[in-house]
């Protein structure tokens, strides 16, 4: 995978730096300049960390320098009953997500070593890598439990995967996963000056300062611990950047009915946004204090809600949602009748969505006109909802969790056209049932009209068995689909229906694997170049080793 990012001229880039060392201290209440970042791989540490979010798991080591390994899992259950939140799984095997990120540039090729620090699980069998990027692994010691691995390039997202006591062998899983991060050190969009008049730098270890944030245009969380809680973000701010090692406790609301006219709202840094200290559905009406007792996804706090138009998103990671990860709605849309989001647009890239371990964790709309890319998404719920016309999703990395669908069309009628996903990997799904909303493509019937025409879903890469690739009906809506397109998709295995019988999770059981039911209104789709293991997926064989159930006069067509 290759950055499509537009580096600015080097020249450019000493003058700026230059400029910025120069007029340091001049603003009031400017903060020092940071210092120039030392040769090779940049490492992210946060100091003061607490010890529920650094991971005891894994060490690792990046051409010798030490990043901190963050850690996620999931919160006790506020909800009354058992599994009400979907998390009662994940609570029993004690599920964790550790990382550490680092950023270089290209033309360096730094080495990684992951130790695996906790001997409880065992010696493991084998140490895999699963990932996108260029990378190369240098050397395996499973009696040492450590790896090395090369970086190539930069954007690389990787799974490394020891094979012992805490891995899921039959659905390829390990249970304690251990994420690398590696980015390009040159960011698309520069960090902001620290010493500009409107700038607020908020300095780890004080306290956050809402009304002195009110008059700032820009407001910089810098390295260390900050406790935000929820932030309904005044009009006056029109950028948000959370610096390297920046760990934020809080959520970022930009979608207030105030801030309705503002266009070009921008969230940027290599930091960590966390959702760890509010509930499941957390009340943004109680400021996050409170949770709903129904889905009350009109009023919940979701992590970066945006509700403008010409955003831009890029390179923060976000962990340990209560609710939706990343929206497009603004306050005052959100209805009943579930709005579309398709009133605003903009550019996500370089994300990373992970942590999330309940039902609602949903991960990055793909808002009008928006290009989604070169970004990492972990999802309890759909990963990417394809609801607005004209999105484009591209060269992601996902691990979709036992809930929603990769690539979502549904959950209610709409007409909606121009969208395409192309050359994304998912390296796992684990999914353990058939459920209506899951699938790399699924449509969730749940009444009202329309059409979606024109979806192309290509060069799709599925890691791992799952129990679903394509999912689409109109048994109970008036929804047409015209032009739907899954083109050049490879999966290396689809289990079999005893197999999801036998498999422990949140999934029911009932559904086909692969279903195409038409019955409401006209339902158009091509599945072209569709393989599953080594075998090419054709109309004689969809039924058989497809696993596709069709009903009705769908006109699909295989090639």
């Amino acid at each position: 995978m290759t950055s499509r990012r537009r580096r600015p001229a080097a020249l450019a880039g000493a003058v700026l730096a230059l400029l910025t060392v120069l007029t340091w201290g001049v603003a009031r209440g400017a903060a020092p300049p940071e210092q120039p970042p030392p040769a090779g791989a940049r490492v992210t540490t946060t100091p003061g960390l607490p010890a529920e979010a650094r991971s005891e798991l894994y060490s690792v080591t990046v051409d010798g320098r030490t990043p901190t390994v963050y850690r996620s899992a999931p919160k006790p259950r506020t909800c009354p009953t058992a599994n009400c939140d979907g998390g009662d799984h994940a609570r029993a095997d004690r599920r964790t997500f550790s990382w550490a990120s680092f950023r270089f540039s290209p033309g360096t090729r730094p080495v990684v070593t992951v130790t695996k620090t906790s001997a409880s699980a065992g010696t493991p069998a084998d140490i895999r890598v699963r990932g996108t990027g260029r990378y190369t692994v240098l050397e395996k010691s499973p009696d040492r439990r450590r790896i090395r691995i090369r970086v190539d390039r930069p954007d690389a997202k990787l799974s490394v995967e020891f094979v012992d006591a805490r891995y899921a062998a039959d659905r390829e899983i390990p249970l304690d996963g251990m994420l690398l991060f590696a980015d390009d050190a040159e960011p698309a969009v520069p960090a902001p000056s620290r010493s500009a008049s409107g700038t607020y730098v908020v300095p780890a270890g004080e306290a956050f300062d809402r009304r002195r944030a009110a008059a700032a245009d820009t407001v910089v969380f810098a390295r260390g611990v900050h406790d935000l809680g929820y932030w309904a973000v005044p009009p006056s701010v029109r950028r948000v950047h959370l610096a390297p090692g920046a760990y934020v406790r809080g959520a970022v609301d930009s979608a207030t009915p105030a801030k309705a006219g503002q266009k070009g709202f921008t969230v940027t840094g290599w930091g960590v946004l966390s959702g760890e200290r509010f509930d499941w559905r957390a009340d943004k009406r109680s400021g996050g204090t409170t949770s709903c007792s129904y889905d009350c996804w009109e009023h919940a706090v979701k992590m970066v809600q945006l509700g403008t138009d010409g955003f831009r998103l890029h390179d923060v990671t976000v962990v340990n949602a209560p609710h939706w990860v990343i929206s497009g709605y603004r306050d005052d849309q959100i209805t009943a009748a579930a709005d579309d989001e398709s009133e605003f647009g903009g550019t996500v890239e370089g994300v990373k969505v992970l942590g999330n371990w309940g039902w609602n964790g949903d991960g990055i709309p793909a808002l009008r006109n928006t290009t989604v890319s070169n970004s990492f998404v972990s999802a309890f719920d759909d990963a990417f909802k394809l609801y607005s016309p004209g999105a484009t999703v591209r060269d992601n990395t996902l691990w979709q969790m036992d809930n929603g669908a990769v690539f979502q069309l549904g959950w209610y009628g709409k007409t909606v056209s121009g969208i395409t996903a192309s050359g994304n990997t998912v390296l796992h799904a684990e999914w353990t049932g058939t459920n209506a909303n899951w699938g790399v493509l699924n449509y969730r019937e749940n009444g009202g009209s329309g059409t979606i025409s024109d979806v192309t879903i290509r060069g799709t890469r599925v890691m791992g068995p799952v129990t679903r690739i394509v999912a689409l009906s109109n048994e109970r809506a008036d929804q047409t689909f015209r032009g739907i397109r899954l083109i050049d998709t490879t999966v290396d295995r689809l289990f079999t229906t005893a197999e999801i019988g036998r498999l422990r999770g949140n999934g029911e059981k009932s559904l086909p694997r692969n279903l195409v039911h038409q019955s409401r209104a006209p339902l158009e789709l091509e599945v072209s170049g569709l393989r599953i293991g080594r075998t090419d997926i054709t109309e004689a064989n969809a039924a058989t080793t497809g696993g596709f159930d069709v009903s009705g006069s769908p006109a699909l067509s295989f090639g």
